[in-house]
């Protein structure tokens, strides 16, 4: 019984998060011309081979300033997609990459709660935790590559294989639903989404 609870949970906190995480990153990617289409998990690792070749390059230009490329990328995406690309793309790096938005979230929200706490003084603000967010969020990226011992701190898992397996799963299907359904699933999605905005801008 107890193995059957873990099961289920590994499917709902495991395999349906990857999944959604995976499916929206990857045809988010396509939808914005950074990717193409693929089949295969073999031409989808082609494509992140290539494009974190790319983004390295671009990091090493100096035609324009650093607040200019800072400011591209950022209304692009790029930021985000270059993280991704930092993690190595695929099944890891999607790992890698939730595990670290999932603990920037958490530090985020523990700054805020310690910020507006009435016991920080200004000061504390100003420099003690500020500085603690910045070392924070070195140390996460740390915590996201070994997304394997980081996310049993933010959540309990009993039994590592069947979460592994779950998210692995999880991760298979995202890619397969982008692969297959994946226009069709954002189109609908669009749809749902402006209709959702109508609600509130025709009132």
């Amino acid at each position: 019984m107890n193995m059957l609870m873990e099961v289920f949970r590994a499917i709902f906190l495991a395999a349906l998060p990857v999944m959604v995480f995976s499916f929206t990153i990857l045809q988010w990617s396509i939808s914005t011309g950074r990717m193409q289409n693929f089949t295969r998990e073999e031409s989808l690792t082609t494509q992140h081979t290539r494009h974190a070749k790319s983004v390295s390059k671009a990091r090493r230009s100096k035609d324009t300033s650093l607040i200019e490329r800072l400011s591209d990328k950022r209304s692009r995406g790029d930021i985000f997609y270059g993280k991704l690309m930092s993690f190595g793309g695929g099944y890891y790096g999607t790992m890698a990459m939730l595990t670290y938005l999932l603990v920037e979230i958490v530090e985020v929200w523990q700054f805020v709660v310690k910020a507006l706490s009435p016991d920080t003084s200004f000061g504390e603000i100003g420099l003690g935790l500020v500085i603690e967010f910045f070392v924070n969020s070195i140390v996460n990226l740390i915590a996201a590559f070994i997304w394997f011992a980081t996310l049993p701190k933010y959540i309990t898992i009993n039994e590592g294989l069947i979460w592994l397996g779950a998210s692995y799963l999880g991760y298979l299907a995202g890619l397969q639903l982008t692969a297959n359904r994946g226009s069709e699933i954002e189109a609908v999605a669009k749809h749902f989404w402006t209709r959702f905005i109508s609600l509130f801008t025709s009132a």
